[in-house]
């Protein structure tokens, strides 16, 4: 058993107060190996994990905690199976953990899930007539970075909740990444994949889901 720290050069950085470490155990409760690759895997989304902790528990000094939680839980889901994209899951997980963690505890925040306020086509119904372009308030641009775009939540739970009754689930995650801060290229980094393709396939899923909603 022993404890991995991220960045692994920490105690050689010539500053090392200058980043807060990740540190995660590198065995499971049974006393397994975890697979490399999911710690690897939080190198390329570590920052994003840190403004994750600042922003939602208050303390970015909790990043450790939020993180080692976040790779035992998609270990334990996926051992081996690292997937497309084991940076994309663990930041996907990290998003319910964080919200797990705020709460005091999954059950508990699952008590504090509310549904929406009105079914999803009275709700498309009503912020269509308020906005008709809603789609280019959404992304001005095909290229611009997507931080701070989303700008009604209520429309934002609507679009997400279609795109994922639609199966879209990369569509999904990349969705949830925008939605808690993450810029194109730290997405593009976790999925693996070019800007510009990270860029359509967000925009061709909204598209699709504003479509289902009757707003396009």
């Amino acid at each position: 058993m022993a404890v991995v720290t991220i960045p692994f050069d920490y105690e050689e950085l010539a500053e090392p107060n200058s980043v807060v470490p990740i540190c995660i155990e590198d065995t499971d409760h049974h006393g397994r190996k975890i697979a490399w690759g999911w710690i690897a895997a939080v190198v390329p989304i570590a920052d994003t994990l840190r403004k994750l902790a600042r922003w939602r528990l208050e303390d970015e000094w909790r990043v450790s905690e939020l993180t080692e939680l976040s790779v035992h839980r998609v270990w334990y889901k996926h051992c081996d199976n690292l997937g497309r994209s084991p940076s994309g899951r663990i930041w996907h997980r990290a998003v319910w953990v964080a919200e797990d963690l705020r709460a005091g505890g999954r059950r508990a925040r699952r008590g504090l899930d509310e549904p929406l306020p009105e079914d999803e086509t009275a709700l498309a119904s009503k912020l269509a007539a308020a906005d008709p372009k809603i789609l280019s308030r959404l992304f001005p641009h095909c290229g611009a970075d997507f931080s701070g775009e989303i700008e009604r939540a209520e429309l934002f739970a609507a679009i997400t909740r279609q795109i994922r009754l639609r199966g879209d689930v990369d569509a999904g995650e990349m969705l949830d990444m925008v939605r808690h801060g993450m810029d194109r290229e730290e997405i593009s980094a976790a999925f693996d994949k070019k800007p510009n393709t990270v860029t359509q396939t967000i925009y061709r899923a909204i598209r699709r889901a504003l479509n289902d909603l009757g707003m396009l």
